[in-house]
């Protein structure tokens, strides 16, 4: 085989392989897409309604419902395990866990240490007023916030005083909370946007083949996800 001859034909090999590796692609290095086909989904569970919720029985929620029909369609079914977020991305961390769901949005510091799959949804809070009311100017003025909901800090960094409710939907004044709340409630939303945050879901690092498939489940139910997190609410 004469110097042309022999570089074609390593040319031809290089080719060769490098499609059959970007066949091949994406992978898991711990294969869990493909052991969760022969084994339950192991699901850790972090607290925080609506997204997930603790109930006597089976869990509820809008992220337990969407990892219920993710393993349906992968054929199997979810082993749920209840914890914190810390023990909970931990067990994800070293591979005990397959997905975790609890609320999580990109702003997570775990992004160093475990994977997460791309946003699927965009949940912005702005101020609100019952039908009729109107607002010049927030600063000064009491807003009710829903104990517990983090946006409270934002409502009192735009000088407003937060006055703190088991359940903002009884209120009858300004209000602060998602957007997909406030239009349950038929609450008029004003331009005062107080913050935006983007869900994720948590999952094993480096399992590239797991977050495609679940990301590509996830862009499917992008359009649900307002009535999913209404109908929810609407349980309690």
């Amino acid at each position: 085989m004469n110097q042309m001859n022999l570089k074609r034909s390593i040319l031809i090999t290089f080719l060769a392989l490098s499609v059959f590796g970007c066949a091949t692609l994406p992978r898991d290095p711990k294969e869990t897409l493909r052991q969760i086909h022969a084994r339950p989904m192991r699901v850790g569970l972090v607290e925080h309604p609506p997204w997930v919720v603790r109930t006597n029985g089976e869990p509820a929620g809008v992220e337990v419902d969407l990892i219920r029909n993710f393993a349906s369609e992968l054929g199997t079914t979810p082993d749920w395990h209840w914890g914190g977020e810390q023990e909970q991305l931990e067990a994800l961390q070293h591979y005990q866990l397959d997905v975790v769901i609890g609320g999580l949005t990109d702003r997570t510091p775990w992004s160093k240490y475990v994977g997460f799959t791309s946003p699927y949804f965009k949940e912005t809070y702005h101020v609100a007023l019952p039908p009729g009311s109107q607002l010049q100017n927030i600063k000064g003025t009491e807003v009710s916030v829903e104990k517990g909901d983090p946006v409270a800090a934002e409502v009192e960094s735009k000088g407003a005083r937060v006055v703190r409710v088991d359940d903002s939907s009884n209120v009858n004044g300004p209000v602060a909370a998602a957007d997909w709340k406030l239009e349950q409630m038929s609450f008029t939303v004003t331009n005062e946007e107080l913050d935006s945050l983007q869900h994720v879901i948590a999952v094993p690092p480096g399992e590239n083949a797991l977050v495609k498939r679940l990301d590509e489940f996830l862009y499917t139910k992008r359009f649900e996800m307002k009535g999913l997190l209404q109908q929810q609410v609407a349980k309690r």
